[in-house]
């Protein structure tokens, strides 16, 4: 199977008296600003509530919950601030924003040969 650049697996780092992760699908999204992600899930991984923002989307303005929390992708754990939404009808739970995608680093090229040389596919 084909790769699929338009979502990435990250874990999320559980909250609260929750020191367990999540692995989840997140999808990549460039034109958001700030991480967003399913309510109910951050309820259950226990999220800090931070605040609020008002975001613009489809639907015009909306002021959302805003939570901290750490992210891992790869091998690098992010701190990061991401709104709360409902996006249980969603195919992905957690959606990445601009704000993390800019902080991320590139990901080298991973070796399955022991002879140093990339393998692509």
């Amino acid at each position: 199977m084909a790769a699929s650049f338009d979502s990435r697996w990250v874990s999320v780092l559980g909250s609260g008296g929750r020191p367990w992760a999540v692995r989840i699908k997140a999808k990549i999204d460039t034109g958001a600003k700030r991480c967003s992600i399913d309510l109910g899930l951050a309820a259950a991984l226990g999220l800090e509530h931070v605040g609020e923002r008002t975001v613009r989307n489809a639907m015009g303005r909306q002021t959302r919950p805003l939570f901290a929390a750490k992210v891992r992708i790869g091998r690098r754990i992010y701190e990061v601030e991401m709104t709360g939404a409902d996006r249980s009808t969603l195919r992905c739970p957690m959606l990445l924003g601009k704000e993390l995608l800019d902080r991320l680093e590139p990901a080298p090229l991973r070796s399955a040969r022991d002879d140093g040389y990339p393998v692509f596919h």
